[in-house]
């Protein structure tokens, strides 16, 4: 009897387990789809006309058709088709401007009208909209332009929670840009440089000297360089650079393009110093050129230059900048197989913003090279700038070694020794990453210890979360599967 009272008892436990295991997998199963899920591109539309460049005669009429569709995996939606006023950022990317707001004296919105301007597609359904364009008679010269912008109207199950707490309705948009020439009349192709601007000099960060230009014209164009020459004051060239604009999309009348130029400066002592820039079309013609002074107060160093190292397991190794101002040992051991490691410049303006009670330096940099972590701690030193100084109000004690734990999607501030007659900083760590001076008079980290590095797959990237998911869901199987079998 007793010996039954066992069995029974273990047949329910066993039963128990098993509705524990299919509980399991149920959920591992929702946890994967939701992954998946996240990573679903939005859906779009689809048109066969991207966009409309034609040359009308003045006093005639063109058509523009137009097939918009949808996916066969999309739900049903409520499209609206509208004409707007064509605006363009200074990146040259195309945006609308709401009718009320066209004011441009070069728009073609009002010469526009559609057959369609809303209507309902089904899954894998089209609809053809046809645009019909009438320019008058004394519709002046050069080009006129506007945006056919068809979108979504708030359909049902894609409302989502605004940022005040209500309802926020996410829609899918296309532009289609409408670009005009009046034939038989001569375009105006000019342009005007309106700032040229040379930015914060900033030890370990680029020169970056930005040019806007204009089109002050009645027509568009294309493939604009912008040649940028520096010169000291005694008339030496000490650098040069360029950057093109409309590329991708033509510069509109009444819009701004912006040229952002990076010029190779290998160092700037203190001085006075001289900008040209100079804007040209493709087939060479100068739309503008313009020249600026700039002072430079303390000594400009550049950024790093890119610097590497083969590290070993068996051997210690030093990867060094080649200014000296940056510099990371690592000990024997310090990885478990054969690693190409990178030091690099880094652009601050691309960082993170600092923690509360912190605010960043001047100095950053990165180290790439291994997707988890080192074995054992490097040390990293680091030569602080004048500017570092400054941030921390002269107060050199202040100054902290720190990199950005993307996992934690945050800045962990390293105790730092700090030797001010050399001005250098040093920390030790076992995490590579983007790495900055930080202006902190505490840590929100101890030196990282010692750890077996991350799993990583055969090509060095983490695991996926799926395949992790997947592989638990295996393994309560298997379990599972184990115990059946026991009984």
């Amino acid at each position: 009897m007793h010996h039954e009272t066992l069995i029974e008892r273990y047949q329910m436990n066993n039963q128990l387990l098993r509705r524990k295991t299919i509980n399991t997998i149920i959920l591992l199963t929702v946890l994967i789809v939701f992954v998946q899920l996240c990573f679903v591109p939005a859906s779009a539309l689809s048109t066969t006309a991207t966009r409309y460049v034609e040359s009308i005669a003045p006093g005639t009429t063109a058509t523009f058709p137009i097939t918009l569709g949808i996916g066969s995996n999309e739900n049903p939606t409520d499209l609206a088709v509208e004409v707007m006023g064509f605006g363009q950022h200074t990146d040259t990317e195309f945006a609308p401007i709401d009718p009320v707001s066209d004011t441009s004296p070069y728009s073609a919105r009002k010469y526009i009208s559609l057959d369609k301007t809303s209507f309902h597609l089904e899954p894998g359904k089209s609809q053809k909209v046809t645009a019909t364009i009438t320019l008058p008679k004394d519709v002046g010269a050069g080009g006129r332009y506007a945006i056919i912008y068809a979108h979504t109207l708030s359909p049902a199950g894609n409302v989502g929670q605004a940022a005040d707490g209500g309802q926020a309705v996410f829609s899918t948009g296309m532009i289609i840009p409408v670009l005009i020439t009046i034939s038989g009349t001569n375009p105006t192709v000019t342009g005007s440089i309106t700032t040229l601007d040379v930015g914060d000099l900033t030890v370990g960060q680029p020169v970056v000297i930005t040019t806007s230009l204009k089109n002050t014209g009645n027509y568009h164009y294309r493939y604009t360089v912008n040649n940028v020459t520096l010169t000291d004051a005694s008339g030496n060239i000490v650098a040069k650079g360029s950057a093109q604009a409309g590329l991708m999309n033509s510069i509109i009348p009444g819009n701004t393009a912006q040229y952002i130029v990076k010029p190779d400066v290998k160092n700037l002592p203190v001085g006075t110093y001289t900008v040209r820039s100079d804007v040209l079309l493709d087939n060479g013609k100068v739309l503008d050129e313009k020249t600026s002074t700039f002072a430079v107060k303390t000594a400009y160093v550049p950024p790093a230059t890119e610097a590497n190292i083969t590290l070993t397991p068996g051997s210690a190794g030093t990867l060094t900048s080649p200014d000296g101002r940056y510099s990371v040992s690592f000990p024997q051991g310090a990885v478990l197989g054969d690693a190409v490691v990178t030091l690099k410049a880094y652009s601050k303006d691309k960082l993170q913003a600092a923690p509360a009670g912190a605010k960043l330096g001047a100095t950053c940099f990165e180290i790439t090279g291994l997707p988890g972590l080192l074995s054992k701690d490097a040390t990293v030193k680091v030569k602080y700038s004048t500017d570092d100084l400054a941030a921390a109000g002269g107060d050199a004690s202040k100054l902290k070694l720190s990199y950005y734990d993307a996992a934690q999607n945050a800045w962990v501030i390293l105790p730092t020794q700090v030797d001010s007659t050399g001005k250098i900083l040093t920390t030790t760590t076992n995490h590579l990453s983007v790495w900055a001076v930080m202006v902190s008079s505490s840590t929100t980290g101890s030196p990282a210890s010692a750890s077996a590095p991350v799993t990583t797959t055969a090509q060095g990237s983490p695991l996926p979360l799926t395949i992790i998911l997947i592989s638990l869901a295996i393994s309560v199987v298997a379990a599972g599967y184990h115990t059946g079998k026991r009984k």
